[in-house]
């Protein structure tokens, strides 16, 4: 329980009770402020959440269009590596042709005959895997272009979301500017040392500091129960009283 100094006294339980009256409002304004400034803060957050959200949003389609244009990379490079595999058959092919031509033994000539057969047969195999690839080339830098065009179109409406986001997050500082200035005024209205014990709770993290009791006598702040002495005191107005919670409390008019 936080009372006033002997030196404050106004003589009258009546100037007491005006005096801690007028000490309440001002708190309780002070707290109206603040739950405010709490309050543009969070839109502030959420603000700063959505950019962060567009921009990953941007990056997951960047990182989509890297995948596809890897993946026509690898087509690329197993066709071309198939193109010299049928060179190589080819070269193979013309020399069994000309070995065969020059050997007169007939084992030999079926033997190179058979590798002949075997190598044209390979070769037919890789080219028909050439144009299965050319073909999946093909449909992938559709998907290359579709991917383009769906980032670019993403990009372009991140920039004007995340301007239109960038003009609230401004008129946001701007508003938590202009209720600071008037918290800092209010703050002097409150004499000491409930401006410093306010302060001091708030410092804590408590939102709420200035309490109201309910109607089942309770803490609005903490939810704890009154207990009935300290509504007695509460009530005769002689002193400010503070919860087990440390909140100041009051009882609504």
């Amino acid at each position: 329980m936080l009372n006033f100094p002997s030196a404050r006294c106004l003589g009258t339980r009546k100037a007491i009770s005006l005096e801690l009256n007028d000490i309440l409002k001002q708190l309780v304004e002070l707290q109206r402020l603040d739950s405010g400034l709490d309050d543009l803060e969070k839109h502030k957050k959420k603000f700063s959440t959505d950019i962060a959200a567009i921009d990953a949003n941007v990056q997951v389609l960047k990182n989509q269009l890297q995948n596809d244009k890897k993946t026509l990379e690898d087509l690329v490079k197993q066709r071309k590596t198939l193109e010299i595999e049928t060179g190589t058959l080819d070269s193979h092919i013309a020399k069994y042709i000309k070995q065969q031509n020059d050997v007169k033994n007939s084992e030999q000539v079926t033997a190179l005959g058979q590798e002949i057969d075997k190598s044209k047969k390979e070769k037919a195999q890789a080219e028909d895997k050439i144009m299965e690839i050319l073909l999946q080339e093909d449909e992938q830098k559709i998907v290359i272009k579709t991917s383009t065009a769906k980032l670019s179109e993403a990009e372009n409406q991140a920039v004007k979301d995340k301007a239109d986001i960038q003009t609230r997050i401004n008129d946001c500082d701007k508003a938590l500017a202009d209720k600071k200035t008037e918290r800092g005024t209010q703050l002097t209205k409150v004499e000491e040392p409930y401006n410093r014990g306010y302060e001091n709770m708030r410092a804590k993290g408590k939102k709420i500091v200035v309490s109201y009791i309910t109607e089942d006598n309770n803490c609005s702040g903490c939810n704890m129960n009154v207990a009935p002495q300290m509504l007695h005191e509460i009530r005769k107005k002689d002193a400010i009283i503070n919860c087990q919670c440390g909140r100041y409390l009051y009882i609504k008019d």
